[in-house]
């Protein structure tokens, strides 16, 4: 209020011809009210920067986590895509950090730790309390976004009375003619396959055995199609390059709910997992620190149930979801007992080392 009593809005309208001291108080006025004015556009002020692996799953986690966040919150979610571990190592390394979460493969949850490169998260903000348990899915440095499987994928025009149920089978090129495609980076499964082909215990796995990895891909080496990304894996399957594969469970899923010949073995699935981090120096930690708290919800998981196959890290948003859903989800019934979790710390731990004897192998 001025002096005389009138209010901001009164002082706008008067008709009389504004003199240099009323102007003078007018200036006063607005300078006062300014921290008030727009307060409700920003409420927790400020925004968050989400770097994502894009596509179509940018387009999904907009709609079913970022409008609702930001509803709530008032705070705004920018998305950039190409995460890579690269970029966030450039950017703390050059103190000038873009992003305040990151997508990424959990293998980073440890490098980047070790590194120095990411923000501790606050857990009296996140609540990590219902999280589906397991060894190293939550770290003091990161959460898991949603699990995922690597699952035996076969065509039914190939093998219309019945593919192979476990990876002993998918080694048997008598039985199961044809191709098989298999990721071509060593951290792909092919390694953890062929070590259960030739009859290693999934729970003793890990350490892996190289050598004898390696002697079990031997005897498939002409058998095998190698695909560099999924969307080439799954055009393997579809034009019939391929007959089987060890390929991402909704990749799969997806196909088969459009009609094409496929279906899918959850024997030996290979379960794994997205993980989120923020990296050291995020602009907008705090901010962050919700935005995670929100995504890992009942109320987020519920709704990323609803929207894609992606299994959900909070165990009590299966119970919400209709029975015909769940059934379709990472980690759902059908996997239960079958899912093979695959060991993530030993990968940060030796991935540089195994995918150099890895490419020596491919090239042997």
């Amino acid at each position: 209020m001025s002096k005389s009593g009138s209010t901001l809005p009164e002082v706008l309208s008067s008709s009389s011809r504004p003199s240099r001291r009323r102007l003078l108080k007018l200036g006063a006025g607005l300078a006062a009210a300014a921290p008030f004015l727009g307060s409700t556009a920003r409420a927790d002020a400020g925004e968050v920067v989400y770097a994502t692996y894009g596509g179509g799953w940018e387009e999904i986690i907009r709609k079913a986590w970022v409008e609702p966040f930001t509803a709530k919150t008032g705070i705004a979610v920018r998305t950039v895509s190409g995460p890579s571990n690269g970029k966030v190592r450039a950017m703390v390394q050059a103190g000038h950090t873009e992003w305040d979460v990151v997508e990424c493969n959990p293998d980073f949850q440890w490098i980047g730790a070790k590194e120095g490169l990411l923000e501790p998260l606050d857990f009296k903000v996140i609540d990590t309390s219902h999280f589906v348990k397991g060894a190293d899915l939550v770290t003091d440095y990161s959460i898991p976004e949603a699990f995922w499987s690597r699952v035996i994928t076969y065509s039914t025009k190939a093998f219309p009375n019945d593919g192979p149920r476990n990876f002993a089978e998918f080694w048997d090129v008598k039985r199961f003619p044809g191709k098989r495609t298999l990721y071509a980076k060593a951290n792909g499964a092919a390694l953890e396959a062929a070590l259960m082909a030739d009859g290693v215990d999934p729970k003793a796995l890990y350490p892996l055995d190289l050598e004898r990895a390696f002697k079990s891909l031997d005897k498939i080496r002409d058998h095998i199609l190698w695909y560099d990304n999924n969307s080439q894996a799954m055009q393997y399957l579809q034009d019939g390059q391929a007959v089987l594969g060890l390929v991402p469970d909704g990749r799969a899923q997806f196909l088969i709910g459009k009609g094409e010949p496929l279906a899918i073995a959850f024997d030996q699935s290979l379960l794994t997992w997205v993980t989120y981090v923020v990296p050291k120096g995020a602009p907008n930690r705090d901010n962050a620190m919700k935005l995670l708290a929100h995504i890992s919800s009942l109320e987020g998981q519920v709704a990323i149930g609803q929207a894609y196959t992606y299994g959900l890290v909070d165990e009590r948003a299966y119970g919400e979801l209709p029975p015909e859903r769940v059934k379709l989800l990472t980690n759902g019934p059908q996997q239960q007992g079958k899912a093979v979790l695959v060991n993530e710390r030993w990968w940060g731990e030796n991935q540089a080392e195994v995918e150099a004897k890895f490419a020596l192998w491919r090239l042997g």
